[in-house]
C-alpha cells in the first residue's frame, strides 16, 4: 500500500492520454494509452490507477519512445471495464 501523500506525487507523473488513430482503435477493446514519467514502474502505475482512480487493470504494457529532445515513456493499459477519457 502506498500512502495518500506518495499517491498524490505519483499522480503528478501521469502526463496525458495519447489519442492517435491507432490508439482510438484500441479504445473499443478497452486498451488505453498514456504518456507517463520515465521513472514509473508497472506496479506504481497500477497502484495509481487502482487506488486513486478506482479502476481495475487487467494488464500493462510499457515502452520507451526514443526522442532527440527528451526521453518519454508510454504505457498501454487494458482495463477490466471501459472508462470515459473525454469527460464533458
Amino acid at each position: 500500500m502506498i500512502s495518500q501523500k506518495k499517491s498524490q506525487k505519483l499522480v503528478d507523473f501521469l502526463k496525458k492520454p495519447i489519442l492517435t488513430e491507432k490508439t482510438t482503435k484500441f479504445l473499443e477493446r478497452k486498451h488505453y494509452t498514456f504518456e507517463v514519467d520515465v521513472h514509473l514502474t508497472k506496479t506504481q502505475i497500477k497502484q495509481v490507477f487502482e487506488q486513486y482512480y478506482g479502476i481495475k487493470i487487467q494488464s500493462i504494457q510499457t515502452h520507451r519512445v526514443h526522442s532527440l529532445s527528451r526521453p518519454r515513456k508510454r504505457v498501454q493499459l487494458h482495463f477490466v471495464e471501459s472508462i470515459s477519457l473525454l469527460s464533458e
